[in-house]
């Protein structure tokens, strides 16, 4: 009897880690999956927890949904444990109760699926302290001398006992679907041990540390290229170290807003033309739009679009889109150019009603029809990008980016839209603003991005004839940006992109479609302050290329440079005025 009560006092608590994971995030789905580097996120987790000698298992916990069943592959292939839990989605804290009971856990890892940047000795030290405090329910790092908190992020260590008993009080589905959130609002319930650890992980700046979003997977690649760059491997320690050495990495990611416990979020529908004769540059900025919602408001958002194409650029940073079953949005729009004449269903309305705003980005000779705001639930707000026509007068906000429209005036209907135009709401693409201020060589004479082939034609043959490094956008060009760094000109029929020409110092020149485009180039050209540059034949590219060649610092070279100073992005300002249609704040 004493030598078996002698065995239990001494036997070794069992520590076991909780990976929580699933891959139907709302704000970047799947982003276990997404790359860091030479390998994934969830990969660079699995790497570091096994580095721990003070774990004896580790666990993924996750949800039994067919969009996680890639989860318990991965399980399979690292040789680990998958729990597969079978109840509510959102129950985190049931999901993870569940876990360390099945799996026999006296200690408990819990290790967000969205932090890459664990660290093993950090979670030994902590394990450690636990198993020598037996009374403690939990550890609780504690904060240095001038009260800032360690680095490492995306970790808890408690006993099972006090799981459980969190589990227990987390009676409100918002404290449920976090990670035991009830353990910081009632810490009288919980005997915790406080823990310090190293000094070089509390020497930083306090920056988040979690992928929730596309900057934040932006970020963390940064940080593993700058490591990269110089021989070190990507591990908390050298990060910390290269993050502040280099404060420019912390504002790829600093504007996220992190969602609070309780917090509610708005769904969010973007219409946008693309692709089919439309090209690519209404869905080029809505996607920007679109990232910053979700990263400065925590809002989803999905895209209605009817090309491949454009979906797989919406799915390359994680944006979600869906088949427009019913015909590029006819439920809505009518009659009008690249629309389908088929008419609304009971299953296109119940998809609606799950969106609190809708936004539309469409073509400029598209019209929607009296009354399209009726289709839409009472309670939805809407929101158009860059039309200021009769039937926009039924939407809630207006916005209008950019110069060439003339001041808005009030529409009959009162009260009428919100209208914001101007310079102040340019969206400007994230690859666009990485680019401004950087010493790029200007090896390119022209980037061409013209519709028409005998125009591309042109342009391509006045190259050949005369020696001119020109290149000629066909399609979709995926490093638009970086061409367009490289180039002194920026030759197109006028369009979004010669905001995005000018924040990089390259001159646009208007080849003009029609007169519609031609008189949009003046007033751009005018209220910019910039000398006009419309062409309309090859002897007139040729020139404009010729005189740019023969003066490296001409006045088009120096003014355009001036200019990339002024163009500034106004997407925060949009986001901005979105949630105040809630009255909810952004970050």
């Amino acid at each position: 009897m004493g030598k078996g009560n002698e065995t239990y006092k001494t036997r070794r608590e069992k520590a076991v880690a909780f990976i929580v994971a699933r891959l139907g995030s709302s704000r970047l789905p799947a982003k276990q999956f997404r790359n860091i580097g030479d390998r994934t996120l969830i990969d660079w987790i699995f790497d570091e927890l096994r580095k721990c000698g003070q774990l004896d298992e580790i666990v993924l916990a996750t949800v039994a949904e067919p969009t996680n069943e890639p989860l318990r592959d991965w399980c399979v292939s690292k040789g680990i444990a998958c729990y597969w839990y079978e109840g509510e989605t959102d129950h985190v804290t049931t999901r993870l109760r569940k876990a360390a009971e099945e799996f026999g856990a006296d200690i408990c890892v819990l290790v967000s699926g969205d932090c890459p940047l664990i660290y093993a000795p950090a979670i030994d030290r902590l394990i450690s302290e636990l198993r020598l405090h037996p009374d403690a329910d939990l550890i609780r790092v504690k904060k240095d001398e001038a009260g800032t908190a360690a680095a490492l992020q995306g970790i808890g260590v408690a006993r099972r006992r006090a799981w459980q008993r969190a589990d227990d009080l987390s009676d409100r589905p918002e404290l449920k679907e976090h990670q035991f959130p009830v353990i910081g609002q009632r810490p009288d319930l919980f005997r915790a041990h406080e823990c310090g650890l190293d000094d070089g992980l509390y020497h930083w700046t306090p920056h988040r540390l979690s992928v929730d979003t596309w900057a934040d997977l932006e970020f963390m690649n940064a940080v593993y290229h700058a490591l990269k760059s110089e021989g070190k491997p990507f591990s908390l320690p050298y990060a910390l170290d290269v993050m502040k050495r280099n404060p420019r990495l912390l504002e790829i990611n600093r504007h996220v807003h992190q969602m609070g416990v309780g917090e509610k979020r708005k769904n969010v529908l973007m219409i946008v033309d693309a692709g089919n004769g439309f090209g690519y540059g209404h869905l080029m900025r809505s996607r920007e739009l679109a990232l910053q919602i979700i990263e400065r408001l925590g809002w989803p958002v999905t895209f209605l679009v009817n090309d491949d194409r454009a979906r797989k650029i919406l799915e390359q940073v994680g944006i979600r889109s869906m088949d427009d079953i019913i015909g590029h949005g006819s439920w809505i729009m009518g009659h009008g150019a690249g629309t389908k004449n088929v008419p609304a269903d009971q299953h296109v309305g119940q998809l609606i009603d799950s969106f609190d705003l809708v936004m539309l980005d469409i073509y400029c000779q598209r019209q929607l029809e009296p009354g399209w705001r009726k289709k839409l639930p009472p309670g939805c707000k809407v929101m158009v990008l860059d039309r200021l026509e009769e039937w926009a007068e039924e939407a809630d906000l207006i916005v209008i980016p950019g110069v060439t429209y003339n001041e808005a005036t009030a529409f009959s209907g009162t009260p009428g839209p919100k209208i914001l135009l101007g310079a102040d709401y340019i969206i400007l693409r994230r690859e666009i603003r990485r680019l401004q201020g950087r010493d790029i060589p200007r090896d390119l004479d022209a980037l061409a991005y013209l519709h028409l082939p005998e125009q591309r034609d042109v342009v391509e043959g006045l190259a050949r004839q005369n020696g001119y490094k020109v290149y000629v956008v066909h399609g979709f060009e995926d490093n638009f940006s970086g061409l367009l760094s490289r180039s002194r000109l920026f030759i197109s029929g006028f369009g979004y992109s010669f905001y995005e020409a000018l924040a990089l110092g390259a001159w646009p020149v208007t080849w003009p479609l029609s007169d519609f485009h031609r008189a949009d180039a003046r007033k751009f050209y005018a209220r910019l302050g910039l000398d006009p540059l419309i062409v309309t034949n090859a002897d007139e590219v040729k020139d404009v290329i010729k005189s740019v060649r023969n003066t490296q610092s001409s006045r088009l070279k120096a003014q355009g440079e001036k200019e990339a100073l002024q163009i500034q992005d106004g997407t925060p300002r949009i986001v901005a005025e979105m949630a105040s249609m809630f009255n909810t704040q952004g970050h």
